[in-house]
């Protein structure tokens, strides 16, 4: 359901051969059995951010910010984890100040060179938690 309501299916028809064998039998596979590796039997019930980024114009103006504190904050009222992946750098000391630790990094192959892909996980923040500084 996810790649319908996202828009991935598009990729089906813009995609060559080969990028549709790589991304639909390799690349999306991997992501799910890293997250079910991961969170296990509360796969289900995270909220998963994915492809957070903000373009360069728009850097340094708080809106990341706002919108991880508002899907967290809505996690933390259900009880429930947050999960993302990052294959930038610079990114995981961003998203520890909200709270995600990194839990594995994983792999990627792209033109023969290594990429890595963080793996963080922030788990549910309740008020008592946050009442003794938790987050």
């Amino acid at each position: 359901m996810t790649i319908f309501r996202s828009g991935m299916w598009r990729l089906n028809y813009r995609l060559s051969p080969e990028g549709k064998r790589r991304f639909f039998d390799e690349f999306l596979p991997l992501l799910h059995d890293t997250m079910h590796t991961t969170l296990g039997e509360r796969e289900g019930e995270a909220w998963y951010l994915v492809y957070l980024g903000t373009k360069p114009a728009g850097r340094g103006k708080g809106h990341a910010r706002k919108l991880i504190e508002h899907v967290t904050k809505l996690a933390d009222d259900g009880g429930r984890p947050c999960y993302l992946e990052s294959s930038n750098a610079s990114n995981p000391p961003i998203y520890r100040k909200f709270g995600f630790e990194e839990r594995r990094t994983i792999q990627l192959q792209r033109g023969g060179r290594n990429i890595p892909l963080d793996i963080m996980v922030r788990e549910p923040v309740t008020q008592e938690k946050k009442k003794k500084g938790g987050l």
